[in-house]
């Protein structure tokens, strides 16, 4: 039973009220035991309750109890939610009629049906006003009783008042499960101060709060701990409205709700706290919302998580990878990893290894902290797993070079933007966009890769088919969500035929190509804010809007290889497991291939060798080059003599 004072005063008031009111019936009844039940009932209808004077003055003094009460359940109620005590005593019927048998048993007499053990509005009022108390006689949606979460729905005179599972769980003294949320990472400490007295302040302009950030960024552990410290719960938005109100307003607890549900809650000034988790750039459905913005770790932040993550995984015996410096400064610095991430990566690396019964790696690290599982960029492009190295590129020297270049402003980025204070100069493109144009098959793709592969990250190939809808905006929104997710995860965007894309703006003669115009300002704008790295390949170059070429960094051509670089390409096609007779490199050089072709013929020859049964040799060269010119539209010259004698040899 509750040791609630206030619940046990206003129990008085209810005993008292409906004992005068059963007594009045008994007399009403017996005044002249011959008259039929009927007319008995017939002349009690319409009849007010007269107590006795004894009756009378235990009702008064009862309530004069109750009204004195200082604290407890019903005086909180009152005062968050405006109420009389009229209204209290109905809340107060309801409740003992929940916990109380004996007392249900009574309001089911009164009821003259026993299964009515529910208060009703009508019986409450007509029992409560020879004392001068005027308790509601129903309850609708706009009543603070429904509104505010106290009562289950509108109820008239005669239906029973029943009391939602939230209203009997403060009634009863009970907390409300709060959110479970780590600890908040030690950056968020300012903002954890000023949401503290922001919740404690409790004023009617400062009803909702939005914490905008990307997911992991803190923002759940943040109001979890800011509720701690205001001596209130954050409790996870999973009940109606009505109820959310309720504890809001009793000063319980701080509801935190998703963005899709700020808009349902329709909160208002004076409902109590609210705070709504929402992704970056939303725009609050409250115009009174204090909207605050709450930031990933930075590079420092990233790599001192690191460093602790890693430092247990050491004491756990699993290796010296926290005395790698430079190893945790390249992780803080290629993945914009939230603390929990930075967490769970460490932890798959360290059972990857111990799947090999081996202490973790730094190559454990990289392969975790690329396959993040939270990873959403498969659904908008194809990952390639980047095989080729820089080393195996045959390109002109000035285009290594380029590429050498590239990777040091991808490297360096933090360095110079950070430290050496060359952000504040750069407050749009400070990530590194770089164009790869030329003829197909000149390595562009195999560029791509060698550059993600000396950055120990992964290459993300957009899928045009997924990314460009019919659906106005829609293109719009999965761009957008693939340079996030690339942001998020340090990947490297390559776009192959930019062109479709990224192609010059036209004249507006029509809706689609007003469409097909603001698709393109898009994407300058998306590309100019990316901070990755990001790269075009098309062998359309003029094709391109001359905007995106002002925001390139880097523009890197792919030519042609000519008669040296063929020279090289040629032995390095064939793998040194593959059985081949000694071939004429000079002579297979002097054809004016593309690396991807050359490719192509060594393949193709590679599989008719083996359909007959022997190692590769010239005549199979020639007949894969014969094929690969007449795919390429080009007539085949024939290998010059030095290679047709070498093909006459045993």
């Amino acid at each position: 039973m509750t040791e609630d004072r206030s619940l046990l005063a206003a129990l008085e008031v209810l005993r008292v009220g409906l004992g005068a009111y059963l007594q009045w019936l008994r007399r009403l009844w017996a005044d002249d035991p011959a008259r039929p039940e009927a007319q008995r009932l017939l002349d009690a209808a319409g009849r007010r309750p007269q107590p006795t004077a004894t009756e009378r003055a235990a009702g008064v003094a009862a309530v004069q109890a109750l009204e004195q009460v200082d604290g407890g359940a019903l005086p909180a109620l009152s005062w968050a939610l405006n109420l009389g005590i009229g209204d209290l005593l109905l809340v107060a019927a309801a409740w003992w009629a929940e916990v109380d048998p004996q007392l249900g048993a009574a309001i089911g007499c009164a009821h003259d049906d026993a299964a009515r053990h529910r208060p009703s509005a009508g019986l409450i009022r007509l029992v409560l006003a020879p004392y001068g108390i005027d308790a509601p006689l129903a309850v609708d949606d706009r009543h603070p009783l429904v509104s505010r979460g106290v009562v289950a729905g509108a109820t008239g005179p005669s239906e029973p008042v029943v009391l939602t599972p939230t209203a009997l769980a403060v009634l009863a003294g009970r907390m409300p499960v709060p959110l479970e949320a780590p600890e908040p990472p030690p950056r968020l400490a300012p903002l954890r101060a000023a949401l503290v007295r922001r919740l404690a302040a409790r004023g009617d302009d400062v009803a909702v709060t939005v914490l905008r950030g990307a997911a992991g960024s803190g923002r759940r552990a943040l109001v979890a701990a800011a509720a701690g410290d205001a001596g209130l719960v954050a409790v996870a938005a999973d009940r109606p409205v009505p109820e959310l109100r309720l504890l809001a307003r009793l000063g319980v607890a701080v509801p935190v709700a998703g963005a899709g549900e700020e808009a349902e809650a329709a909160w208002s000034a004076g409902d109590g706290p609210l705070v709504v988790l929402a992704p970056p750039r939303h725009r609050s459905a409250q115009a009174a919302a204090l909207v605050v913005d709450v930031a990933g770790p930075d590079v420092a932040a990233r790599a001192a998580r690191w460093a602790a993550a890693l430092d247990a995984l050491d004491d756990a015996g699993a290796g010296g990878l926290a005395d790698e410096p430079a190893l945790v400064a390249d992780l803080a610095r290629r993945f914009r990893f939230t603390e929990p991430a930075i967490d769970a990566t460490v932890a798959r690396a360290a059972r990857r290894a111990r799947w090999s019964d081996r202490a973790a790696t730094a190559a454990d690290l990289w392969e975790a902290a690329r396959r993040q599982p939270e990873h959403d960029l498969d659904r908008l492009a194809t990952l390639i797993t980047p095989v080729w190295t820089l080393d195996d590129l045959v390109v002109p020297g000035r285009v290594r070079d380029q590429l050498d270049e590239l990777l040091a402003h991808v490297s360096h980025q933090d360095e110079v933007l950070d430290r050496w204070g060359f952000r504040r100069r750069l407050p749009r493109g400070q990530g590194v966009a770089a164009l790869f144009s030329g003829p197909s098959g000149t390595g562009k793709t195999m560029a791509a890769e060698a550059v993600a592969h000396a950055l120990h990250e992964d290459l993300y190939r957009v899928d045009l088919a997924a990314v460009v809808s019919k659906w106005l905006g829609e293109t719009e929104k999965n761009l957008a969500a693939a340079f996030d997710e690339a942001e998020r995860s340090g990947a490297v965007l390559l776009f192959d035929e930019a062109d479709a894309l990224f192609g010059k703006r036209t004249e507006v003669h029509d809706s689609h190509d007003r469409y097909a115009n603001l698709e393109v300002n898009y994407l300058l704008q998306r590309v100019e804010a990316f901070t990755g790295l990001v790269i075009l390949a098309t062998n359309r170059r003029s094709s391109l809007d001359e905007a995106f070429v002002r925001r390139l960094r880097f523009m890197i051509g792919f030519e042609m290889p000519g008669p040296a670089d063929r020279r090289r390409l040629w032995p390095q096609s064939f793998p040194a497991e593959a059985p081949r007779d000694d071939l004429d490199w000079d002579a297979l050089a002097a054809g004016e291939l593309a690396g991807a072709s050359i490719q192509a013929v060594a393949l193709s020859a590679a599989f008719l060798a083996a359909s007959d049964g022997g190692a590769i040799t010239a005549t199979h060269v020639e007949a894969a080059l014969g094929r690969e010119y007449e795919k390429l539209g080009r007539a085949f010259p024939g290998l010059p003599p030095a290679s047709a004698a070498a093909r006459s040899r045993p």
